[in-house]
């Protein structure tokens, strides 16, 4: 009995000394502040309109883990509820989202895809950019969550490369992500290995505005936009997250009852409008459905509004593609999706794509009226390839024609208006010189 005591007593000795140093080294680390991590300036510094504002230190050197408002993190400042001193924004927002190879970038994870929408106080998308990203030499991961596999981004810029882009729809907006913190750690690590240096930018973040104003049972993404009755098709790619948060923005701005308030204005004069287009993105469609209105509609609705100018080969390529898939006039789900690949390799946006479909489609017309007649049938098969394309009505303008007689050519008879067809014209006004995206009667 003795010996089981004494073996106790040794234990809860040891134990009781273990706990004292631990609780010593915990004191002693406390009250040791790490230094603020040294941001390099780049040898062409940026101008801005505005002080630059100083970034608090972190709380023991970890990063933020919620877009508090009136925080200042590694690289935006948070807005919240207004005090009457501060600076009120009503537009432009930059709505952003990013798909990245992992959850850290201090552990080296890298944006893989990025998505920015300029939008209005309503909501109103007035420019788009999206594109894919090579994280050099990083796997892509977990390609069963984001479909982006290592193949799909060997030939996509860098993120550096698409820096001027980025900075322009940053510029003078405030900047909304949902779950911001996980944006700006990606961004502020991405805008460090660029050598880029910015005042801290002003942001709101849709996860934290979301919990002010929806009574859901948790706040994600997917469960506000489907409360709100706002379509989610691409949810896990950067552009279909960009368009649901900026849906959701004006409703959630108008059931908030304060007034929002930034502690200052937004940067302006961060990039260099020459260095715009200076290279092309790689863009994609994903979770395409057939729907009610056809492959190429859903196609064109997941790509970003507009992209850069299309090199000579890639339309060759795709026009190339899109004559066999229409051979029998229709296209299938396969043959859509080999589309929007080549389309998203070429970096297009769903103007660039509307606009070959287009020149498609005038070239059709133009070898059925190669003999100077166009039958039934062969407006028909025009028409056809128009609804394939998703532009019904297209060729609505024309009339089967009838042949003239060989006696009527020898006299000089004219020909029927509708045969003058050798120059491309607007399938609209038929003037020549435009196609009917590009008609002044329709825009």
């Amino acid at each position: 009995m003795e010996v089981v005591v004494g073996l106790l007593f040794v234990v809860g000795f040891f134990w009781w000394r273990g706990r004292k140093k631990k609780r010593q080294v915990q004191s002693s680390s406390a009250s040791v502040q790490p230094a603020a991590a040294k941001v390099e300036v780049p040898n062409k510094p940026l101008i801005f309109t505005q002080p630059r504002v100083e970034r608090p230190d972190r709380a023991h050197g970890q990063p933020m883990r919620f877009a508090e408002p009136g925080r200042v993190g590694e690289l935006f400042s948070y807005g919240g509820p207004s005090s009457g001193r501060g600076y009120s924004h009503d537009g432009p927002f930059a709505v952003i989202d990013v798909e990245t190879t992992g959850f850290s970038p201090g552990k080296g994870d890298r944006v893989i895809e990025l998505a920015i929408a300029r939008v209005d106080k309503n909501g109103r998308i007035e420019d788009e950019y999206a594109t894919l990203l090579n994280p050099e030499g990083r796997d892509t991961g977990a390609v069963f969550v984001h479909g982006i596999s290592n193949d799909a981004v060997k030939n996509a810029p860098l993120f550096s490369d698409v820096l001027p882009e980025v900075l322009a729809r940053l510029d003078g907006a405030v900047i909304v992500a949902h779950n911001a913190v996980f944006e700006e750690r990606f961004f502020a690590a991405e805008f460090a290995r660029a050598g880029l240096a910015t005042p801290p930018l002003p942001a709101l973040c849709s996860l934290w505005l979301g919990q002010q104003t929806f009574d859901t049972p948790n706040h994600k993404l997917g469960t506000l936009a489907h409360h709100a009755g706002i379509p989610l098709v691409d949810a896990h790619a950067a552009l279909g997250d960009v368009r649901a948060t900026a849906a959701l923005l004006p409703l959630m701005l108008d059931r908030y009852q304060w007034a929002i308030e930034f502690g200052h204005d937004p940067a302006r004069g961060l990039f260099d409008p020459y260095q715009l287009g200076a290279v092309s993105p790689v863009t994609r469609a994903v979770a395409m459905r057939k729907g009610t209105d056809g492959w190429m509609s859903s196609l064109v609705s997941r790509l970003p509004i507009s992209a850069g100018d299309v090199s000579d080969a890639a339309a060759a390529e795709y026009l190339e593609l899109l004559a066999v898939a229409l051979e029998d006039g229709k296209i299938i789900g396969d043959e859509a999706k080999a589309l929007a690949k080549v389309a998203g390799k070429g970096g297009m946006g769903a103007e660039q794509v509307r606009g070959l479909n287009e020149r498609f489609l005038e070239m059709m017309r133009e070898a059925a009226f190669a003999d100077q007649v166009l039958t039934a049938a062969e407006l028909a098969e025009l028409k056809r390839a128009a609804d394939a394309l998703a532009a019904p009505g297209y060729f609505d303008d024309l009339q089967p024609t009838t042949t003239p007689s060989y006696a009527a050519v020898e006299q000089g008879a004219n020909l029927p208006a509708a045969m003058d067809a050798k120059v491309r014209k607007c399938g609209h006004c038929r003037t020549p010189g435009h196609y009917r995206s590009k008609c002044p009667e329709l825009n």
